[in-house]
């Protein structure tokens, strides 16, 4: 093996001194992108938790189910963002191992709003259900590969939503009818499917900070990349527009439709 001489240290050195610089750098725009977040967002957040938990309060009294699907649904997201977090790990970048992030604790990813607006919309009968944990941070200059890793990491929790949906489906096929007749039971798997489904192709939609968009900028130009940074602050806004609108909805169906067509195809139903 060659032996490193000073020169070869010394540029180490100064690699991982602008490493540090950019993961600083990321930090502090993610910040500066929360403390420019405007009041009105931040009074739709508050009112949206009221309503939400007084729902809850309801529904809970007067139906157990949802008991079997908020637990589902924490699962499900909590294990999507601990995905990116491994994979980014497996590909060299140590930061989500550094937070603590690379955790099966509930407690270490939820995000309040993420969680509470997918809640709100099972309770409201909505089409689709969304919700989403807190971003698993990543320092891509960290990686391996820049290209294909961040295309690994940006995938990672999409493909785990889908396996999800697809151990979901195994269980609905293999299962005996005297299990599945307990309506808890089949209730949280029919959850687990539908759930997963819709996260999955969410997830792919090329908004930011959405996976798609990730995946976008793995090959794209930077250009592109910068575009998407730009608008990133206002991704949250443009997702409810399109959910409130029913545009979400006209986009996901025939998606969901495919990858439920293709799940039942993989296990033989």
């Amino acid at each position: 093996m060659q032996k490193k001489t000073k020169y070869d240290k010394l540029v180490l050195i100064l690699i991982k001194n602008k490493r540090e610089e950019d993961l600083e750098k990321y930090i502090n725009d993610i910040k500066r992108v929360n403390q420019n977040m405007g009041c009105n967002i931040k009074v739709i957040y508050g009112i949206l938790i009221i309503m939400v938990v007084l729902m809850i309060i309801k529904n809970v009294v007067t139906n157990m189910e949802i008991l079997i699907i908020i637990p589902v649904l924490i699962m499900s997201i909590v294990l999507h963002e601990l995905a990116h977090g491994y994979v980014a790990y497996l590909n060299g970048d140590d930061t989500a191992k550094i937070q603590g992030r690379l955790t099966l604790n509930p407690i270490k990813h939820i995000d309040a709003f993420g969680l509470l607006l997918p809640i709100f919309l099972i309770l409201t009968s909505s089409s689709f259900v969304i919700g989403w944990a807190k971003p698993v941070p990543v320092n891509y200059y960290k990686l391996n590969n820049q290209k294909s890793s961040i295309f690994y990491v940006s995938i990672a929790g999409i493909v785990t939503n889908l396996f999800l949906a697809v151990i979901g489906a195994l269980c609905l096929r293999f299962l005996t009818a005297e299990v599945l007749a307990n309506k808890y039971i089949y209730l949280g798997i029919v959850y687990l499917i539908r759930l997963n489904i819709t996260l999955a192709i969410f997830n792919l939609l090329p908004i930011p900070p959405l996976d798609g968009s990730k995946i976008i900028t793995a090959f794209g130009s930077n250009n592109l990349k910068m575009g998407l940074y730009r608008i990133e602050r206002y991704g949250f806004i443009i997702i409810m527009l399109l959910l409130w609108t029913g545009v979400l909805d006209i986009v996901m169906n025939p998606l969901y439709k495919l990858f439920y067509s293709i799940i039942n195809l993989i296990i033989g139903a």
